[in-house]
């Protein structure tokens, strides 16, 4: 009898498991949030960039200037305090009018100066991060101590 019993038991498992190996049947997916179908607003308030520039190009950009600096967007820009929206065009932060003179200075430094350098340093550019290098504040350069090749100074007599 318990031989039976344990025969029932293994034929009535080995029909149901099966079913319960078969991948379960999943809903279609669901259509991509709003924000990812929607698209990007046009910036307002470029006062360095060009005015025509493409939203995700300027995100692309804005995205290296975090990276060379080691900041988040909030360091320049203001965040809404009733919905924690960042608020682009605000210029209420002073580091974003920083910001712009620097991007005037980069811009400077490579179109007028190391455009004239030849050599080497043809199509060389300067950005954010040559002197930031992932900090806000530049880190002062300190050089490191002079080496002399040359033959070394003649010893000073020693005072009688």
């Amino acid at each position: 009898m318990l031989h039976r019993d344990l025969s029932s038991a293994l034929l009535a498992a080995s029909l149901l498991l099966p079913s319960a190996c078969l991948p379960a049947q999943t809903a279609p997916s669901a259509p991509p949030p709003p924000h990812s179908r929607r698209e990007l607003p046009k910036p307002t308030n470029l006062q360095v960039l060009p005015k025509d520039i493409a939203p995700a190009d300027l995100i692309a950009m804005m995205h290296q200037f975090t990276g060379a600096l080691g900041e988040h967007c909030s360091f320049c820009h203001v965040q809404d305090a009733a919905n924690h929206r960042m608020d682009f065009a605000s210029d209420a932060k002073p580091e974003k009018a920083a910001a712009r003179v620097m991007m005037r200075m980069t811009n400077d430094l490579n179109a007028k100066y190391l455009a004239e350098l030849p050599g080497p340093s043809d199509g060389m550019k300067i950005s954010c991060g040559t002197c930031h290098r992932g900090q806000s504040m530049p880190p002062e350069f300190t050089p490191a101590p002079e080496e002399h090749h040359g033959p070394s100074p003649a010893p000073v007599p020693a005072a009688k």
